[in-house]
């Protein structure tokens, strides 16, 4: 019998809203939760953590109620402000899941979303 390595390993994602209000950022924070997870075929039970960022002008909602919302009762989550760097891109939202699994660091699929690309170089 082949034994199958597990890894943990990390998606990184990020988007962005218009305004800083409550039902805008769990929205959005949602879709991007959904699409990280399906894009890379994660069972919420592998999930070990996520962290969330927001810019330090979001300050309406904590991103990781979103995922509450969603059920993931279980998983551990941490919100934590960005770094407020002249020229950063406003109104961000960034996350980062960590979960087990057996997939090469180079097939993880990051998601950005709603004009965040250019943060993939961070």
């Amino acid at each position: 019998m082949k034994k199958v390595m597990s890894y943990v390993r990390g998606i990184r994602g990020a988007t962005a809203v218009e305004n800083d209000e409550e039902k805008e950022i769990y929205r959005a924070t949602r879709e991007l939760l959904e699409e990280m997870v399906e894009q890379n075929d994660v069972d919420i039970k592998s999930i070990t953590t996520v962290l969330f960022s927001s810019t330090p002008d979001l300050k309406s909602a904590f991103p990781a109620k979103a995922a509450r919302k969603m059920g993931w009762d279980n998983v551990p989550l941490f919100c934590h402000a960005e770094i407020a760097v002249d020229g950063a891109l406003p109104r961000c939202i960034r996350v980062l899941i960590l979960f087990n699994t057996a997939m090469e660091q180079d097939q993880v699929k990051h998601v950005y979303q709603k004009g965040t690309a250019r943060l993939k170089s961070d």
